[in-house]
């Protein structure tokens, strides 16, 4: 949703899990309420819900009135690209980003082409690993983040390790990752 006034931003999280109640989601969760908590508007989108078909890599996308896949890629990119903040969110799957969260960026690639950037102030980046991967996946996040932002924005992390389904919510230091992540986005955004 487009921000409302500037007294009340709108954060984007784009979850690239596959499960809609697993730990990255869980985490998310947490993030989310305390950017509410402190008043800014939140929208969750779970990229499994969505269908967000891999890039073809049309060489002449950028010429094209519309992406030539049809799927949900516009809507969501639409939201995220109206957001004033943004996070993504992703599980590490072989050392990276999830499959999902990785068809997502590469979706961007007609933005790019038409020079449409991100604008949001701040960006929160959540990633759970099992065991390792971490460093990885937040590297390969913000690299996207650098080709599509205008500026350079602000970066937070919450990270933290979860294996099992449910795992965590018992995790005392993910859920203060992810809370502390978002309050320092609320901060930026609010200031």
């Amino acid at each position: 949703m487009p921000q409302e006034s500037s007294v009340h931003p709108t954060v984007v999280a784009v979850v690239g899990s596959p499960r809609p109640a697993g730990n990255t989601s869980w985490a998310v969760d947490v993030a989310l309420a305390e950017l509410e908590r402190r008043g800014v508007h939140t929208e969750k989108l779970m990229l499994c819900d969505y269908r967000v078909h891999p890039c073809e890599g049309h060489e002449e996308c950028a010429s094209l009135p519309v992406c030539a896949l049809d799927d949900d890629a516009d809507m969501v990119l639409e939201r995220v690209y109206r957001a004033d903040g943004l996070v993504l969110a992703t599980p590490v799957y072989y050392e990276d980003v999830s499959a999902q969260i990785k068809a997502f960026i590469d979706r961007n690639y007609r933005r790019y082409e038409l020079q449409q950037r991100l604008q949001p102030k701040v960006a929160g980046l959540v990633v759970v690993a099992a065991e390792t991967g971490i460093d990885e996946t937040v590297a390969t996040l913000k690299r996207f983040l650098a080709l599509s932002w205008r500026t350079e924005m602000p970066i937070e992390v919450a990270s933290g390790l979860a294996s099992a389904l449910g795992e965590a919510a018992q995790s005392a230091e993910l859920r203060a990752a992810a809370t502390q992540m978002a309050a320092r986005m609320a901060d930026i955004l609010l200031a």
